[in-house]
């Protein structure tokens, strides 16, 4: 070799194009969170779902706040104005209209004596007793009585007159068989149909996922035990255990006339026989994912290095089950707002005058055609919820299922 050769250099210098580009693999680089979040957005349907249930969700948590808003009382009966169509102005019964003028007189009987005094000396009512005017004057037209407390020289003048405009009410779904809102009971109904079918769907969840790891970790004996009850209360007819447990009477049970003395037993009873009949399929779902997991390497890795079966059970299994059962959670809150509405309409779940749909349905069942509409607008709720978590779950399944991630 000439003394003038440079020496060979064994270090490699990376281009500022190579890099470049490892830098743009990194970044389109994505975390498995990512891409199911990605591959859920490309669902349209299950996207549709998920925007549905958000907006029901907010309205069961806002009801009081759209009961506010609206000026309408769910349970307020006006049985003079029943079956009202849709987009419907109503006045308030005698008996409504009576009571706010009697807490206006309880709340200010100095004011009250002065303005009953003026209306008689004007001449705008004619009581028999001098105490009777202000009833006298609610019984005019809205425009005349607001009329005339505008000339009245008081200061609860603007008080008087929003009672008056009160007591003009617009119900935009029409009132039911008892003159209530219809829209205010559907509210109220979304709070109990999508709460029990949420509650059901989560308990049932969590029994099933207890029962399905033990038998599919342990096997043998205790398999054999709870996948035989299973198979038992698979095999019950339902119709009848309704029935019996339907005619319970809960607040006549010690340990709990408790939690019943609020009015809630039917509620109380829905969720009992929902829980006791959901939890099956999802006990056999997590029995085989276990089965399949329970002799993976990292599951006898951790055998062998002394782990408790508490804590493979826990830390190793559960986190492996969790996607299949997010789909069946989501799938069986559909499941057990159908199943709420059934029983409801049947007369075995959720007793007036607790609204939910289902019972809002039941009784309608005899005005189907005086009035269709209180019958149609529960049913299409149902349909729309029950269809959107079934888009949900699906859209979940097969966003998490590996065999369809796009890598």
């Amino acid at each position: 070799m000439s003394e003038n050769t440079p020496p060979t250099s064994h270090s490699t210098t990376t281009s500022p194009e190579t890099s470049q580009l490892k830098i743009a693999e990194m970044e389109k680089a994505q975390s498995f969170s990512q891409i199911v979040f990605s591959q859920f957005k490309e669902n349209k349907a299950a996207l549709f779902g998920a925007f549905t249930i958000i907006f029901f969700v907010f309205v069961a948590l806002g009801a009081p706040i759209i009961e506010w808003a609206l000026g309408v009382d769910a349970n307020t009966q006006n049985v003079f104005n029943r079956y009202k169509p849709p987009f419907s102005h109503i006045q308030a019964s005698q008996d409504v209209r009576e009571k706010e003028i009697e807490n206006f007189i309880r709340r200010h009987p100095d004011a009250a004596e002065k303005i009953q005094t003026q209306l008689i000396a004007q001449n705008h009512v004619q009581p028999i007793r001098p105490e009777d005017a202000l009833y006298e004057w609610i019984n005019l037209e809205s425009d005349k009585a607001i009329e005339i407390i505008e000339e009245i020289d008081t200061p609860f003048k603007n008080e008087l007159i929003n009672k008056v405009k009160n007591f003009n009410s617009y119900h935009i779904f029409g009132t039911d068989e008892l003159g209530r809102d219809v829209l205010m009971r559907l509210v109220y109904g979304t709070q109990v149909s999508m709460g029990v079918g949420v509650l059901v769907a989560l308990v049932s969840a969590f029994i099933g996922l207890l029962v399905g790891s033990m038998a599919g970790y342990y096997g043998g004996f205790i398999d054999t035990v709870l996948m035989r009850t299973t198979d038992a209360l698979l095999s019950l007819p339902l119709l009848p255990v309704l029935v019996v447990i339907a005619a319970i009477d809960l607040q006549k049970i010690p340990f709990l006339n408790v939690i019943t003395q609020y009015g809630n037993e039917s509620i109380i009873k829905l969720v009992f026989i929902l829980c006791l009949f959901s939890w099956m399929v999802v006990a056999r779902l997590v029995r085989g994912s276990i089965l399949s997991l329970r002799e993976r390497e990292f599951i006898l890795a951790a055998k062998t290095l002394g782990a408790t079966d508490f804590t493979i059970i826990v830390r190793h299994m559960f986190p492996n089950v969790i996607a299949p059962l997010l789909v069946a959670v989501t799938l069986g809150v559909g499941e057990s707002i159908l199943f709420e509405a059934a029983l409801s309409f049947l007369g075995l779940g959720i007793q007036p005058p607790t609204p939910s749909w289902g019972n809002m349905l039941f009784n309608a069942l005899e005005l189907i055609y005086e009035a269709p509409f209180l019958a149609i607008i529960p049913g299409l709720l149902i349909l729309l919820v029950v269809v959107s978590f079934n888009f949900l779950g699906d859209g979940l399944q097969d966003a998490i299922d590996p065999k369809s991630v796009k890598r």
